[in-house]
């Protein structure tokens, strides 16, 4: 009888998942091995030299030192013959995001962060994949990608969750799709296709390959967070669904084990601590983070572009922060730092990368200080004394191994000029003799004493 009652509670959720509104951004934070290399403002021009004038590329923002927004948008994909009839509403709809994602949202977190200059950075926002429903409800996904000035670069996934819905499991977003118009960025006529094969994981494919191919091949390591901004937190908490499981409880422990949340004495790994700050509430798993305004206003375009750009004003920095010590920590190897001099070089840019958050720590951003020095302390991304020991330990292991190396360099290189040297003497000694024997022994001893230095030095 229980079983049935779980059942059929988790079958309620796709219908209840629709009342929530939500905006959820995926972010995929890249960073390459081989970044140190290329100078920063090398990397941005390069980028931007790759995506400015795409085909997929439907508007560009740039964030100036003197904290302007640089906007510029081109012109929209065609849509298919068959859905004509819904051009106006797509270019409306469009338009409508295009304003509320990024004009208004990197606007916000500019004021936030007033004349911080070293967060500039330049972003790609493409084409849209768009479904429609068996309604001709519209649905948008936006791919976008962002170049900041320290270097880090981030693919970001966003999605409207107010017209669609989340399976059992409150993690994965779907739609009941009809039609797909799909922006296929291999094409260069701007034009959607209908119903292909293509995901939205084709269109993270193709950036990402893009991205690798830079400077003859980068190596790329990606961290992935997944943010939720949910406008309207406190009336779905009050719904009888949630009467011993809030919402944020559901999400945050997403994807779960049916038989694991159904009741906190039944979980083991049931969070439900939240940090409140003024305008923010958020609950912290690692890469999953619920976010929620504290007042009941009903305006959802200002509860988002509120707690979005307090919230992102800090996380930004963190986010990028954690990507570095996680690539370090998977391995110092894969920067294939073969020499002293590359390893000094490395950690030039890595002190350069860290000093770009040096703006964070000023007296006038002390609110966005609060909530990144939160997120450090409370992040599963902890690094204790031990951690550090041994990312200092890979450290001065490359250092030995480097040094090490070019001792053998110079032991090799010893050797050659040990054997040139004694080449020479042969040529004194012929000089003065031209009896064979004497040159044969003279040659034999040469040899013994050559292999014999060898030996030693190896040894050694």
């Amino acid at each position: 009888m229980q079983k049935i009652k779980e059942n059929t509670a988790f079958e309620k959720i796709p219908e209840i998942s629709k009342k929530i509104e939500e905006v959820k951004i995926t972010s995929f934070y890249m960073l390459s091995t081989d970044l140190y290399k290329i100078d920063n403002n090398k990397l941005i021009e390069i980028i931007t030299k790759k995506f400015e004038n795409h085909p997929a590329t439907i508007m560009t923002l740039i964030g100036t030192k003197n904290n302007t927004l640089l906007k510029k948008k081109y012109k929209p994909w065609k849509i298919p013959k068959e859905l004509q009839h819904l051009k106006n509403k797509v270019d409306e709809k469009t338009n409508y995001y295009l304003d509320l994602y990024f004009a208004r949202l990197e606007k916000g977190k500019q004021n936030c962060l007033f004349s911080a200059r070293s967060i500039q950075f330049i972003k790609f926002v493409f084409a849209p994949l768009i479904e429609v429903d068996s309604e001709e409800e519209l649905h948008f996904f936006f791919v976008t990608l962002t170049v900041f000035q320290n270097g880090s670069i981030v693919i970001e996934l966003f999605e409207d969750l107010r017209s669609s819905f989340y399976r059992f499991d409150f993690f994965y977003p779907i739609t009941m799709m009809r039609w797909q118009i799909f922006p296929d960025f291999e094409k260069s006529d701007r034009e959607y296709s209908l119903n292909t094969n293509h995901q939205l994981d084709d269109i993270l494919k193709y950036i990402k390959k893009e991205l690798s191919s830079i400077n003859g091949g980068l190596k790329l390591t990606e961290c992935i967070f997944c943010l939720h901004f949910v406008t309207n937190m406190e009336q779905m908490n009050k719904m009888e669904f949630f009467k011993d499981d809030k919402l944020y409880t559901w999400m945050v422990n997403a994807p779960y084990n049916k038989n694991n949340v159904s009741s906190k004495s039944r979980s083991k790994n049931y969070l439900t601590n939240y940090y409140d700050l003024t305008n923010i509430n958020y609950i912290n798993k690692g890469r999953n983070y619920i976010i929620w305004p504290n007042d009941n206003s009903n305006n959802f375009e200002k509860n988002f572009l509120r707690q979005a750009s307090f919230f992102l004003s800090s996380a930004i920095p963190f986010f990028q922060l954690v990507c570095l010590d996680e690539t370090i920590m998977d391995g110092l190897d894969k920067f294939q730092l073969s020499n002293d001099k590359q390893l000094i070089k490395f950690n030039e840019w890595v002190h350069g990368y860290k000093r770009s958050f040096l703006y964070i720590y000023r007296i006038n951003h002390i609110a966005i200080f609060d909530l990144f020095n939160h997120l450090k302390e409370s992040s599963y991304f902890k690094h204790d004394e031990y951690i550090e020991k041994i990312k200092q330990e890979e450290y001065d292991l490359l250092k030995d191994r480097n040094q090490f190396n070019e001792l053998q360099k110079n032991r090799v290189m010893e050797i050659i000029l040990f054997f040139v040297s004694l080449v020479s003497v042969l040529q004194v000694v012929d000089i003065f003799t031209k009896s064979k024997k004497i040159l044969l022994i003279s040659a034999l001893l040469t040899i013994i004493l050559s292999v014999s230095m060898l030996i030693y030095r190896n040894r050694k």
